[in-house]
């Protein structure tokens, strides 16, 4: 073993070695220098729609939303004729002109599929430090793309888009490569998810939903930098794609989040993500016509985002308030990420900072807490996976104990004695009565080999056959009464059997002349299913101590299975003289 762990440790050194080796390598090789790309800079004047013309300065702000844009002066820079400018266009159009002759127009009104973002080249015409430039900027969309007249005059470079391709390849680097592992990341917490609804281990819907979400984001912040645009000049798929992400993570996200409220916060929140959800299939839907891009739908969408937003934000700070300190963490996350994309949604109108960086920077955080969430669930799984192990010995023993406790000998001598008397009186009430103690018999070994709840109907069998059997030897000193309710739910074999057994035989066999009645209640109510086993017999005092003779053993083994089998609990109250009431209550979050 040991040796085996050495190879192990020597291998991942090897491996790590030859991958520092490869990196200094490549590092060092002047193989592909990147190429130098020279900023321009336009200077001269500008004015929105007709308003007066101003000086273009460094500090000059210029907002999308405020209209269009003509610049007019030139270049910083003389440039020769056929040198090549490449530019970045964000869900704008643009024309340019030289003393008046149009020379370059990118129109976005051409195709609503194509108004979208991506890198334009331009080969210059001959022209001098004298002439003229005008360039008229006009943005189609009243939401999203405050900062586009901006990002245009401070991505104009002397080059080629191969330069600029590897000048933002080398800048967005690190960002590149956390999408990659977010994605990749999120890859593994789905299969992880997939694996625990597989084994139905909880919170594995959560999980999934989660992971999903995740993966959404890392598509939507792979596609969401300027060097997508150099490396996929698919402009539709690259806009279409980007806001499907963003659009279909935060309604997956709200999905998840409703699965942490409580039921009366659950029923406003799944209203409010199928509204989202109606909301995004109504949007794409009307994208199909060609006439409006997905990207122009984005101001409804944010409207609605918004509402949905704001009311689970709110659900989810009145559910913090209400959990347990260690249950918060998830929650805690979806108010810090829901008032994040509030004031992200605020933003792209008002463009007080880049579009989207809020969003990335919280979602990059807590999705690091959900790494740890999820780490900290697998640990948590496998220890509880240990203790099935140990729970699922402890049922065998306990359902091997019960059963065999049923099956006392007095009980069935004086079942076979009783009998034995009808055979001379009544033999159809014989023959019943053989049936009764068979049955009874066969239920009480066959829980043995059952590992799950059954169903109420069939535990009712096992307690009429043990009824019948003891009215027979009674006679008119036991008498039954039945009120069933409900039959179709579920609940440990041999659960409820026990409790009228004490019933009768700790109850109205103590009481001595006169007898007594056992009545049987089963019903439903609005969060559990009640069972309840009554009788008028002698009572006791629920305070005293109490000899752990076999009873008061069965009681106890009935309350351990309940609670690990189906999270059911078993309150018995007493009273000397006056009789015992016993009470199982099987939760409908459960079971049933």
């Amino acid at each position: 073993m040991k040796k085996q762990k050495i190879n192990i440790i020597l291998s991942i050194l090897i491996f790590l070695f030859a991958g520092m080796v490869l990196f200094i390598v490549c590092n060092k090789s002047n193989q592909s220098t990147p190429a130098i790309i020279i900023p321009l800079k336009f200077v001269g004047e500008y004015r929105q729609n007709d308003g007066e013309w101003q000086t273009l300065g460094e500090a000059t702000d210029l907002s999308a939303f405020a209209g269009d844009l003509t610049l007019r002066g030139r270049f910083d820079q003389e440039l020769p004729e056929g040198v090549n400018v490449i530019f970045y266009l964000n869900h704008i159009g643009m024309n340019v002109s030289v003393n008046g002759e149009d020379i370059y127009e990118m129109s976005d009104e051409i195709n609503a599929d194509l108004c979208g973002t991506g890198w334009q080249e331009w080969t210059l015409p001959a022209m001098d430090m004298q002439d003229q430039i005008v360039i008229s900027l006009h943005n189609p969309h009243s939401y999203g793309n405050g900062n586009a007249y901006n990002e245009l005059l401070s991505t104009i470079f002397l080059g080629n888009r191969t330069q600029v391709k590897q000048f933002y390849e080398k800048k967005e680097l690190p960002y590149r490569n956390l999408c990659i592992f977010i994605l990749v990341a999120s890859i593994g917490l789905i299969g992880t998810a997939i694996g625990y609804q597989l084994m139905q281990l909880p919170n594995s819907t959560l999980l999934l939903k989660m992971g999903i979400t995740s993966l959404l984001m890392g598509i939507y912040m792979y596609l969401d930098t300027k060097d997508i645009f150099l490396r996929s000049n698919r402009i539709v798929f690259n806009t279409y794609m980007r806001q499907l992400a963003i659009m279909l993570a935060a309604w997956v996200f709200a999905s998840g989040i409703m699965e942490l409220l409580c039921q009366k916060y659950k029923q406003i929140a799944q209203a409010a993500v199928y509204l989202l959800l109606c909301a995004n299939f109504a949007f794409i839907a009307v994208s199909l016509n060609r006439k409006i891009g997905i990207y122009q739908t984005s101001i409804w969408w944010a409207g609605v985002q918004g509402i949905v937003s704001l009311i689970l934000l709110v659900l989810c700070i009145l559910e913090w308030k209400e959990r347990k300190r260690q249950d918060r963490i998830l929650l805690l996350s979806g108010i810090i990420l829901y008032a994040t994309l509030l004031a992200e949604l605020l933003n792209a109108r008002l463009s007080v900072c880049p579009g989207g960086s809020m969003i990335k920077v919280v979602f990059c955080v807590l999705f690091l807490t959900l790494i740890v969430w999820s780490v900290k669930m697998v640990a948590f799984n496998y220890r509880a996976s240990l203790r099935a192990k140990e729970l699922e010995k402890e049922l065998r023993d306990s359902r091997i104990s019960l059963a065999m406790s049923q099956i006392q000998p007095h009980f069935i001598y004086n079942s076979l004695n009783t009998i034995y008397h009808l055979c001379e009186k009544d033999v159809g009430m014989t023959q019943q009565a053989i049936s009764d103690f068979s049955n009874y018999l066969r239920r009480s070994l066959s829980v043995v080999d059952r590992t799950t709840p059954i169903s109420f109907a069939e535990e009712l069998e096992q307690v009429k056959s043990y009824l019948m059997l003891e009215q027979l030897r009674f006679g008119e000193d036991l008498k039954v009464e039945y009120h069933i309710e409900k039959e179709d739910f579920m609940l440990p074999a041999l659960s409820v059997q026990p409790l009228v057994e004490n019933a009768v035989k700790h109850g109205i066999c103590q009481k001595g002349d006169g007898g007594g009645t056992v009545i049987l209640t089963a019903k439903e109510s609005d969060d559990c299913y009640e069972v309840t086993v009554s009788d008028d017999g002698v009572g006791f005092d629920t305070g005293a101590e109490r000899n752990e003779d076999r009873s008061h053993v069965g009681i106890r083994n009935v309350r351990h299975r309940l609670d690990i089998l189906c999270h059911g609990t078993l309150l018995i109250e007493s009273e000397p003289g006056k009789g015992t009431t016993s009470t199982i209550r099987i939760p409908k979050e459960d079971f049933g």
